[in-house]
């Protein structure tokens, strides 16, 4: 994926990406009706009958179909809802993708309750590489947004085809089965979802509307290289640790030990990235994406510093999913998201900085008031939680991108390429005293590398 965001942003301008999140940011919404929960319902399921995932198949299907046909009606109104006119024919395409999303749902969901972690990445992996090269195709012939078009609709239809081709699950017939707590469970983790992508989404929406779609360009590159590390360490981190989470969850004191452990692979990688990411962004993305970019990169230093909230913040929605508390979740999200909300579009008359402003800032408190909320519903003790995250940024994450901003700072003068290795440089050595002097530090990596290892187990089903 960062290949293709690195060599696409070359070819395309601010305004195509621009024109096209307006449409991603919308039909997202649809994504979660679409799904309606059920995936996650069938994840966390202990016992799954054959006709219940077929019900949970045909539903996803059903509801896949009359999402694509309402998405296809509402692309005028879309359209006029932003001044845009490209807008119209682009959603009517990507309407087409709640069909094939809704067909792949619950083969998906198979792979993923046997485990099948190969199988799985594959089918996540393989769909976005063939979208790439589709994508990269038309932006060198026509230099146009329907590259990006193409993209989301190949991905699409290759993860259906792939998800088929590697399950080894089938549907049968719609039958009469117990379905009643699936369903439940899935409308109050589908409500949950819905509250959640608004808060995600409504920066992007917002700067659309008011800015237009250059600036949303800007911001939407930003946003989606903040988003990759999350999509590509956190999400396969769920799919271990809920699943594990949830066979221990009547044993308190090991489940919270599990809890952070897991966290610290947040801390000190995921979160870790984006501490070094705030401080280099601006040349990192010059250096990526060309000079006409650097604005993006701007806004990226500012959301990076979210993006450490946001890192570890999953291991919240990790304790309600794996202890069956997705409408306890949706209680929580139904108070704090709307506050994000307003957090985060207090920054709009500054433009998209002022809304990475106050993004980040947002984060940073709905991180902390998650945990407490978390930790008064379960009744966990989930405040060692907290030092942990205080003691991995602390004496890790943070000290090592002030010294890699300094660094970049002091060669300023020599261009990207050598702001980038003088500031990584940096970040390196300050790593090594961190392991050297903190004892602590020693441990906590000791504990992240144990984890992986029971994932790695986990992953090949021993």
């Amino acid at each position: 994926m960062l290949g293709s965001t690195v060599i696409l942003a070359r070819l395309l301008s601010p305004h195509d990406y621009g024109l096209v999140a307006m449409v991603v940011a919308v039909i997202g919404v649809g994504e979660i009706f679409r799904d309606f929960g059920l995936s996650m319902a069938a994840l966390q399921a202990k016992e799954l009958t054959q006709q219940q995932q077929s019900n949970l198949f045909w539903i996803n299907t059903a509801v896949g179909a009359v999402l694509a046909l309402f998405f296809f009606g509402v692309s005028f109104l879309l359209g006029a809802f932003y001044g845009e006119p490209e807008v119209v024919a682009i959603a009517q395409v990507l309407s087409a993708t709640f069909l094939f999303g809704g067909v792949s749902t619950q083969y998906k969901v198979s792979i993923n309750r046997e485990l099948r972690f190969v199988a799985l990445a594959i089918v996540d992996l393989i769909p976005y590489v063939l979208a790439f090269v589709g994508a990269l195709t038309l932006a060198i012939l026509f230099q146009s947004y329907w590259a990006l078009v193409a993209q989301q609709l190949i991905v699409a239809v290759a993860t259906l085809v792939l998800a088929i081709l590697l399950s080894r699950w089938r549907p049968g017939l719609p039958r009469r089965a117990p379905m009643g707590g699936l369903i439940s469970f899935g409308a109050s983790f589908a409500a949950t979802q819905l509250v959640s992508y608004a808060t995600r989404n409504v920066d992007s929406i917002a700067i659309g509307k008011v800015w237009g779609s250059t600036s949303l360009g800007f911001y939407d590159r930003a946003y989606n290289l903040l988003l990759l590390p999350l999509t590509q360490i956190n999400t396969p981190m769920s799919r271990v640790a809920v699943p594990v989470l949830s066979r221990i969850s009547e044993e308190r004191e090991r489940y919270v030990a599990y809890l952070r452990r897991a966290q610290l692979v947040a801390l000190y990688v995921t979160a870790t990235l984006f501490c070094f990411l705030a401080a280099l962004s601006t040349p990192l993305v010059v250096l990526v994406l060309g000079e006409k970019w650097e604005f993006a990169g701007q806004i990226l230093g500012v959301l990076a510093l979210g993006g450490v909230f946001r890192a570890i913040v999953q291991i919240a929605y990790w304790v309600y999913m794996s202890l069956g508390l997705a409408t306890a979740q949706l209680r929580f999200y139904l108070v704090a998201q709307p506050l994000l909300v307003v957090v985060i579009l207090l920054g709009l008359p500054w433009g998209p900085m002022g809304v990475a402003v106050t993004h980040s800032v947002g984060y940073a408190l709905f991180w902390a008031v998650s945990l407490a909320w978390a930790s008064r519903v379960t009744k966990l003790d989930l405040r060692p939680l907290y030092f942990d995250a205080l003691r991995a940024i602390g004496l890790f994450g943070l000290p090592a991108a002030v010294a890699a901003y300094g660094a970049s700072f002091a060669v300023s003068d020599f261009g990207p390429a050598v702001q980038v290795l003088a500031g990584g440089l940096a970040a390196i050595v300050w790593y090594a005293v961190a392991w050297l002097l903190f004892r602590r530090v020693r441990t906590d990596v000791s504990y992240l590398v144990d984890f992986v290892r029971l994932a790695l187990r986990r992953g090949k089903g021993k």
